[in-house]
């Protein structure tokens, strides 16, 4: 194992990933130390497997991650063997939520049913993600290639989608409301991912530290799945939820928070 027993689990999109032109590089340093002291970093995302390839080409990730809001979970062949693994190692991934044709069937009974006005990816092309997200063209594509989520743009009332989270609640799945898209899932959040790698780490080395930071609603349970979690700041400056327990405010919005979090976990000799 590292020299440190932390592992930590991060949110992407306005968490390590800034809210408006998805850069990290306010994170760059704190990564680095995290890198240093052989602390893993496991994205925990809402977004696909394909998109989080990318990314981790680029930040030389080659740990185990969870996409499409704890769906599934995939880790490197060998990892925890002991094997060097690195962001292009081959990938054992694990489902543990719902396959998509089941999601995506149930949304569209369910707006044939109700009426509800909302936008699927089922319902999209690329331009249409495009325009939605802000993504490039590539990374809209990538976007789009899901297997275990369908995000839906709510177009709405929060009376209509209390309703709407009721009956998917009813059929046995489940709803996440994230900072742009409402998530249908199966019954696996991203608190059973990180739950779900820390076995793992922890058949592997013995116990962990899990370090959990997100910004929104579909954070909820990996923070407090974690031993320490961070709420960082939304755009407006806001926190999604109060700081409580083992659950803090990191001071700083999206990558810089998160920098000024885990400086602060190393400061005080936590990780």
């Amino acid at each position: 194992m590292a020299r440190s027993s932390a592992v930590v689990f991060t949110d992407l999109d306005a968490t390590l990933l800034d809210h408006h032109d998805y850069s990290w590089q306010a994170a760059g340093e704190a990564l680095a130390v995290l890198a240093a002291h052989e602390v893993p970093v496991c994205i925990v995302t809402s977004k696909t497997a394909a998109e989080v390839a990318a990314l981790r080409c680029e930040l030389a990730n080659g740990h185990p991650f969870a996409t499409e809001n704890g769906g599934a979970v995939a880790v490197p062949q060998g990892y925890f063997e002991g094997a060097h693994c690195d962001a292009n190692t081959p990938l054992d991934v694990t489902t543990l939520g719902a396959e998509r044709e089941i999601l995506r069937a149930l949304v569209e009974r369910l707006r044939a049913k109700h009426g509800f006005r909302f936008t699927g990816f089922g319902d999209m092309g690329v331009d249409d993600v495009i325009e939605a997200t802000g993504l490039d063209r590539e990374a809209a594509a990538k976007a789009l290639d899901r297997a275990a989520s369908e995000p839906l743009l709510w177009q709405d009332s929060e009376e209509a989608l209390d309703t709407f989270c009721g009956a998917v609640e009813a059929a046995g799945l489940a709803v996440r409301v994230g900072g742009r898209f409402v998530h249908v899932l199966g019954q696996a959040d991203k608190g059973d991912a990180l739950t779900w790698l820390r076995a793992r780490y922890e058949r592997a080395h013995g116990p962990i530290l899990a370090v959990a930071l997100g910004d929104s609603g579909n954070d909820v349970d990996m923070l407090e799945a974690a031993d320490i979690g961070y709420w960082v700041a939304r755009p407006d400056g806001s926190y999604h939820g109060s700081a409580m327990g083992h659950i803090r405010h990191a001071r700083g919005i999206g990558p810089a928070g998160w920098a000024e979090a885990i400086t602060a976990l190393i400061a005080h000799h936590e990780i």
